[in-house]
C-alpha cells in the first residue's frame, strides 16, 4: 500500500512538471514576423527619406532612426500644416527648442482640462502627448480629463448628423496616452476601454477592429502595445490581429489605405516602432530632457558620426531587454522553476521514505 503511495505521488509531480512545461510553451506569439515587418518599414523609409510633413517624422524617430541626420530630408516641412500640439512633438525630437509653443498651448488649458478650439479627444490627445513631452505641469490636469471623459463610456467617439460613432482610432490614442503619463493610475480606465473593444467589435474572431481598416487597425494596437504588449501578444485570438495588421505589408515595406498610403504607412510604423522602442511620446520626453539638459551624461558618451545612420541595431540592442519582457511569458518560466524545484524536493522526499520502508 505504501508503494501504491509512492508511486502515485510521483506520478503527480510528473504531471505538475508537464504542466510548467506546457505552460512555458503554450501562448506564446512569434515576434519573428513583427520584426521582419518592422525591418521592412525601416528600409522603406530609408529608401524614401523625404520626410515632408510631422507623420514622417513621428514615424522614423519611432523606428529608433533620427529624421534629422543626414540620411533624411526634412527641409520641406512645413510645420504651418500641423496642429501645435503636433508640432511640438516633432520639434522636440528634432531637438528644436519648444518653449515658446509650449507656453502658448498652456495659455490655451483652462483650470478645468478644457482645450481652447478642441474638437474632442482625438485632438486633446495630441495636446496631452505636448504636454507630457514638455514636462508640462499641465500634464496631469488633461490626463485626468481624458481618463474621465474615457471612463464614462469605455471608447471615444463623435457625433455626426445626430448618430454616435465610435471612435477606435482615437481609443488607442488615448489609451497610449494614459498609459505614458500613468499606467497604474489609469489601469482601470485602459482595461475597461480595451474590454469595450474586444466585445464590439469580431477582433476576438476575424483579428480585425473593423474590416481591412488599417489605419484604425495600427492605432488601436499601438495603444495596446504602448500598454501591455505581452498581454496582446499572448491573449487568445481566433485569428490574431497583430497577424491581420502584418499581412498587409506591401513588397516595399509600405501599407496600403484607402485614405492616404503615406500616412496610414507612418501609423503602422509607430504601432511597429512602439513595439520595438516603446511609445515615441516617451522618446520625445527624454529628448526635451537634453534640450534642458545638454550636459546631461549620454551627451559625454563618445559617438560616432555616422552613429545615427547606419542602421537600427544600437536601438535594438539598447532595448533586448525590454524586448524580450514584452514578448516572453515570464509568468510561465516562473512557475515551471517553482514546480520543478516542488517535483524534485518532492521526489527525493518519497525516495527516502521508500528506503525507510524497505
Amino acid at each position: 500500500m505504501k508503494m501504491k503511495k509512492i508511486v502515485c505521488s510521483l506520478m503527480i509531480s510528473v504531471l505538475c512538471f508537464m504542466t510548467a512545461i506546457s505552460g512555458v510553451s503554450a501562448a506564446s506569439y512569434d515576434t519573428s514576423k513583427i520584426n521582419d515587418a518592422y525591418s521592412k518599414v525601416v528600409e522603406y523609409y530609408k529608401n524614401n527619406n523625404t520626410l515632408n510633413n510631422a507623420d514622417k517624422i513621428l514615424a522614423v524617430e519611432s523606428l529608433g532612426l533620427e529624421a534629422e541626420s543626414n540620411q533624411f530630408d526634412i527641409s520641406s516641412v512645413d510645420f504651418s500644416k500641423t496642429s501645435l500640439s503636433k508640432k511640438i512633438v516633432t520639434e522636440v525630437l528634432l531637438g528644436i527648442d519648444p518653449t515658446e509653443d509650449k507656453e502658448t498651448l498652456e495659455s490655451q488649458i483652462d483650470e478645468n482640462g478644457n482645450v481652447e478650439g478642441s474638437w474632442g479627444a482625438s485632438s486633446d490627445i495630441w495636446t496631452l502627448y505636448a504636454l507630457y513631452a514638455t514636462s508640462s505641469e499641465k500634464t496631469n490636469l488633461l490626463a485626468d480629463k481624458l481618463n474621465t471623459d474615457l471612463a464614462s463610456s469605455s471608447v471615444c467617439g463623435y457625433e455626426w448628423g445626430g448618430v454616435y460613432y465610435a471612435d477606435y482610432d482615437t481609443t488607442g490614442w488615448v489609451i497610449e496616452g494614459l498609459a505614458v503619463v500613468n499606467k497604474e493610475k489609469y489601469a482601470t480606465t485602459i482595461n475597461k476601454a480595451i474590454d469595450y473593444i474586444k466585445s464590439n467589435t469580431t477582433v476576438k474572431t476575424t483579428g480585425w477592429i473593423t474590416t481591412d481598416n488599417v489605419d484604425t487597425q495600427s492605432q488601436v494596437l499601438e495603444g495596446m502595445f504602448a500598454y501591455d504588449a505581452n498581454a496582446l501578444l499572448n491573449d487568445n485570438y481566433t485569428i490574431h490581429p497583430v497577424d491581420c495588421l502584418l499581412n498587409t505589408q506591401l513588397s516595399d515595406g509600405s501599407f496600403p489605405s484607402s485614405y492616404n498610403a503615406e500616412y496610414t504607412t507612418a501609423e503602422v510604423a509607430k504601432t511597429l516602432g512602439t513595439y520595438k522602442n516603446g511609445s515615441v511620446i516617451i522618446k520625445a520626453k527624454k529628448a526635451y530632457d537634453k534640450i534642458l539638459n545638454p550636459e546631461e551624461p549620454d551627451n559625454k558618451q563618445p559617438t560616432n558620426a555616422n552613429s545615427t545612420v547606419q542602421s537600427t541595431q544600437p536601438t535594438e540592442n539598447s532595448n533586448k531587454k525590454s524586448t524580450s519582457v514584452k514578448t516572453g511569458d515570464e509568468t510561465n518560466i516562473v512557475i515551471f522553476v517553482s514546480l520543478s524545484m516542488v517535483s524534485g524536493g518532492l521526489f527525493l522526499v518519497l525516495r527516502k521514505e521508500y528506503e525507510r520502508v524497505h
